[in-house]
């Protein structure tokens, strides 16, 4: 937390009455702060306990050792977070409630000198002659029931304030609003109309099931009515009975194989294997080739 922060909670403090008077003179507004170790006696996990001092008192506090008494300054010093709370856990209250609860002398004036109030504070925090060790419990009891009494006082102010004050119109006309709701009617006799619930819109068919294999029953009635309707489109689109088409003139094709001979040749020749007397051969050669075949 900030330094601001703490500030404001040792101002808070310092503000309640019994911490506006130093706690070992009568001098009035206090600027300094003393964190007094738990004495022996305290209850087992004691936190320390802080005390608003004047600056005489404070000397005094500070030559007593840090054992003891730690000395802070409320607007000079940087504090902690442990000693605010230290503060809190104290004040000049629960602190001479505990240290003077056998108090016999007379507490220091503001006139006294610096021996005077050095005796006086050791023989409060140092030497104890005051200290009672049952005092812790006694103030515990003391501290819880103002506690407590502050809390009932508090709510026992907030009632009677409540009680007193009239509620506005504002409010007046939520409880009316309230009350129509319920009763049905209401202080005004008229009753606000409950819209029925909008029933929720049906979920659509499921889509049925695609078959990508199957190509349909051509034999089927339906098929076969489709087959008729399309030929009487076709029909009525030619103005009556469709002509034929015109025969298309076909190209010549080559034949590579017309001028071959399967028995003859084409010069009229003998048949195929037999050998033919060619232009300028002798006439006894042929004859002997056809011997030999």
């Amino acid at each position: 937390m900030s330094q601001a922060s703490f500030k404001k909670r040792l101002k808070v403090l310092m503000l309640r009455p019994e911490n506006q008077v130093c706690s070992d003179c009568p001098e009035r507004q206090p600027r300094w702060a003393s964190l007094i170790k738990p004495p022996p006696g305290a209850p087992p996990g004691s936190l320390p306990m802080g005390a608003f001092a004047c600056l005489e008192c404070s000397g005094s506090h500070r030559r007593l050792g840090v054992h003891i008494a730690f000395v802070r300054s409320v607007n000079l010093d940087q504090w902690k977070e442990t000693e605010v709370l230290a503060m809190e856990n104290g004040g000049n209250a629960k602190i001479n409630a505990i240290f003077e609860s056998r108090l016999t002398v007379n507490k220091p004036t503001t006139s006294a000198s610096g021996t005077v109030r050095e005796r006086f504070i050791r023989d409060k925090y140092e030497r104890r002659k005051f200290y009672d060790p049952s005092a812790f419990e006694r103030v515990s009891r003391q501290m819880e029931s103002a506690e407590q009494e502050k809390v009932v006082s508090g709510v026992q102010r907030r009632l009677a304030s409540s009680g007193s004050r009239k509620p506005s119109d504002a409010a007046r006309k939520r409880v009316e609003e309230r009350a129509a709701r319920k009763g049905g009617g209401g202080h005004g006799g008229s009753s606000r109309s409950v819209r029925p619930a909008k029933a929720p819109a049906p979920a659509p068919p499921p889509a049925p099931p695609v078959d990508l294999l199957d190509f349909g029953d051509f034999e089927s009635a339906a098929a076969t009515t489709a087959v008729q309707a399309s030929a009487s489109v076709v029909t009525s689109s030619g103005g009556g009975a469709t002509a034929a088409p015109a025969p298309v003139a076909s190209e010549p094709q080559l034949d590579l194989f017309a001028n071959m001979a399967t028995g003859k040749n084409p010069s009229g020749g003998e048949a195929n294997g037999q050998m033919q007397q060619q232009p300028g051969q002798p006439q006894q050669q042929l004859e002997e080739q056809k011997k030999c075949q």
